[in-house]
């Protein structure tokens, strides 16, 4: 069995990106469990079938393959083999922390050389959402609301691009960015949507979306935009140009991983 473990739950790219690498996992036969932290309320934006972290119990075969993300694994469990995946740069750095694993697995090589511990890169399983027409104009800014996202820039490149209603999506991590930076912003033209579990709806209402990201491992919001047909106005100079690969080459990079 494989088991996927990450020590977060709730809404953002880490959580959308480990529950897609398990839908496309489940779909090639594979027998996958997740494992998500419950100690918050969890994400109803997750597809699979998901267990708190508290109860994966490893097996005393030693024969399941543990993938664990943003957990501090400092003593090995008996395990065939033990894989970090890493999605984070400052939140999570791994250098010095003495992690316990085989093989690290990073999003991109901007990651990969920022954390500067040798691994493999595989890319985050892409969400195609459809495309919709017959939309009005609207614009989008899509995070977690923090200082990193940098969502003041991105609501200020809507408004002198003409944008009327500007939409935020996303969870209020942060508090004081939230009301010292994003509350003084809303008003008639700029709107806070709360956390958005279905993505297609956010998209279908959009014509366009404004990223600033300060620091960014792999962009999946991009990816979305690409699919979904949506205007993408990135933050010049701050694109990881993080690669976009198909899903059979997703699954077997980790297929060649798993089993080796």
């Amino acid at each position: 069995m494989i088991k996927v473990l990450s020590g977060y739950g709730g809404p953002g790219g880490s959580t959308v990106a480990l529950d897609s690498l398990v839908t496309l996992l489940k779909s090639k036969g594979l027998n996958v469990s997740l494992y998500l932290d419950d100690s918050r309320k969890v994400w109803t934006g997750v597809k699979n079938d998901r267990k708190p972290i508290k109860q994966c119990n490893f097996s005393s075969s030693g024969k399941d393959t543990i993938i664990y993300h943003f957990l501090p694994v400092t003593s090995r469990p008996p395990c065939k083999k033990l894989i970090l995946c890493s999605h984070e740069t400052r939140v999570f750095p791994i250098k010095d922390a003495k992690l316990k694993y085989d093989e690290v697995v990073y999003v991109s090589n901007f990651q990969k050389d920022w954390q500067g511990v040798p691994g493999t890169v595989i890319p985050n399983v892409i969400r195609k959402y459809k495309p919709s027409s017959n939309k009005s104009k609207c614009a989008g800014i899509i995070g977690s609301v923090d200082g990193n996202k940098r969502i003041p820039m991105s609501v200020e490149r809507a408004l002198a691009d003409g944008h009327t209603d500007v939409r935020l999506y996303g969870n209020i991590s942060d508090p004081t960015c939230w009301f010292g930076e994003v509350v003084p912003l809303l008003g008639e033209k700029v709107s806070y949507r709360g956390i958005a579990d279905d993505m297609q709806a956010v998209y279908d209402s959009l014509t366009d979306v404004y990223h600033s990201p300060e620091l960014e491992t792999f962009n999946l919001i991009k990816a979305e935009c690409k699919y979904a047909e949506v205007n993408y106005h990135g933050n010049e100079g701050n694109d990881t140009q993080a690669e976009y690969w198909d899903n059979d080459r997703i699954y077997e990079a980790w297929k060649n991983l798993i089993s080796t």
